[in-house]
């Protein structure tokens, strides 16, 4: 059966993907929705091994660019992205109201998220001056590989704050080299480090606007990644589903 897949437009413009070359190939990296196989797979996911589980999925949809060498925002607005074209634009949340604290059903049209992208002068590795030690310093964004050796070390027990942001050091030391580094460094120069990650941050954002039903007060409300975006069952199937049965 043939594959129609459609191009996708990262947040992050593709800028971060060497290999990837957009103005000689505006079509390079295509999609397509989710097939009974890929559901197959999909049903295998839990909280505890969605990087692994999912970057599968991802290779079996996503042609042009390898899954792992995604960054998490962009991975994340593909999960947004087939939730919205593989079963509905449509998802619920519940939320307690912070004018009235009662907690309603809001139905968020995932469509209407706000698109957060990288600026197009983006480049890696960035360079940064750290205020006190004067280090110049080269980093680079997560990918989902990054994430996947870091839920493993979080696994294994032991503390990974430093060494997700030794993951992202550009030089030619190990990580544990690179960890070593960021214990000796000052909090004020690892917090320009932080920032960076902070800064960039790409994707989509997870939060949509509300009005409660109770009291008509409104405000903002997170939209939680919920791994039933990418396999809805029970009330939201039904939903999804409406008159077909």
């Amino acid at each position: 059966m043939q594959e129609n897949k459609i191009t996708i437009k990262f947040p992050s413009k593709c800028l971060v993907y060497p290999d990837i070359d957009l103005s000689a190939n505006p079509d390079q990296v295509q999609i397509r929705t989710f097939k009974g196989r890929d559901e197959k797979l999909i049903a295998e996911i839990s909280n505890e091994n969605f990087e692994k589980k999912f970057s599968t999925v991802l290779k079996g949809v996503l042609t042009g660019i390898d899954p792992m060498q995604l960054t998490i925002g962009d991975r994340l607005y593909l999960v947004i992205w087939e939730t919205i074209n593989s079963y509905s634009k449509i998802f619920s949340v519940d939320y307690e109201c912070e004018h009235c604290w009662q907690k309603s059903v809001y139905d968020i049209d995932l469509t209407k998220l706000e698109t957060v992208e990288l600026p197009d002068n983006f480049k890696e590795p960035y360079e940064l001056k750290l205020p006190i030690s004067g280090d110049l310093v080269k980093v680079r964004l997560l990918r989902v590989s990054d994430m996947l050796n870091i839920n493993e070390l979080g696994k294994a027990g032991q503390s990974v704050w430093l060494y997700r942001y030794a993951l992202t050091l550009v030089n030619d030391k190990t990580v544990w080299e690179n960890v070593e580094y960021l214990e000796d460094l000052s909090t004020k120069d690892l917090m320009v480090i932080r920032a960076f990650h902070s800064k960039f941050e790409h994707g989509l954002k997870m939060e949509s606007k509300y009005e409660c039903p109770k009291c008509g007060g409104v405000g903002i409300m997170p939209v939680p990644f919920r791994l039933e975006m990418l396999l809805p069952f029970g009330k939201k199937l039904e939903r999804y589903t409406g008159e077909s049965i």
